[in-house]
């Protein structure tokens, strides 16, 4: 199947349309099937086509830029077409800066766009195509493909099973998943740029506390001994 066609489904018994699909005739297990594997694709693909869409027309119409950071009156009519997809704005937003970061040559078919959304931060292009690389061959789940950006390998199986002695602790990861979206509208914004020296003193005395608790974690780290794989 080429990819041009992978979206297409083909047949007069099925029919695709706004609130799904209608079956018209009866189908074989075989056809049936077949159809699972194109909506799966259609699924899959769904966000990166609104995407492709909106970052199309800041490029056509807008140099590039996106819509926050346009003129009052291209944006109203930027935010006129995106209203006509029915979509959330931040729905469109994630749709566009993953497809934006992950351009197509990059994605993977059977991977999702949840997959494609987690190496999207990455700076660097090469690191990018390994680590989408690996989720595929690997298999990796977008939970696993998180970890092991954040731990810069691939992490192990036993790594993703929740430690006895944590059960009751508030996870710390939706806490650093906030802050490093925020740090994102930072950069964005260029605010390391702009910022007087008196700003990023305050910024810094803010992250004291953060600091110290690095701080703990790091002496904990070295006090103890280091588990060796079998």
């Amino acid at each position: 199947m080429s990819i041009e066609n992978a979206l297409t489904i083909d047949g007069t018994a099925v029919r695709v349309t706004e609130i799904g699909l209608h079956f018209d005739e009866e189908v074989t297990f075989e056809q049936w099937r077949d159809i699972g594997l194109k909506v799966g694709r259609v699924a899959r693909t769904s966000l990166f086509l609104v995407g492709d869409w909106l970052i199309y027309g800041q490029d056509r119409w807008n140099g590039g830029k996106r819509f926050e950071k346009m003129p009052e009156d291209e944006a109203e009519r930027y935010l006129e077409a995106m209203k006509a997809t029915g979509l959330e704005l931040k729905t469109l937003m994630d749709a566009a800066y993953v497809s934006r970061n992950v351009p197509i040559q990059q994605r993977r078919p059977d991977l999702t766009f949840e997959h494609h959304k987690t190496v999207a931060k990455v700076k660097s292009e090469t690191e990018r195509e390994e680590w989408l690389r690996k989720a595929d061959s690997q298999g990796l789940s977008t939970r696993r493909l998180r970890k092991s950006i954040l731990l810069g390998r691939v992490a192990k199986e036993r790594e993703m099973r929740s430690d006895a002695q944590d059960r009751g602790i508030d996870n710390h990861i939706p806490w650093i998943n906030g802050m490093v979206r925020w740090w994102k509208k930072f950069e964005d914004a260029d605010w390391i740029e702009s910022a007087t020296r008196e700003q990023v003193d305050a910024v810094l005395a803010d992250f004291a506390e953060v600091k110290a608790i690095l701080t703990v974690l790091e002496d904990a780290r070295d006090r103890k001994e280091p588990v060796l794989d079998a």
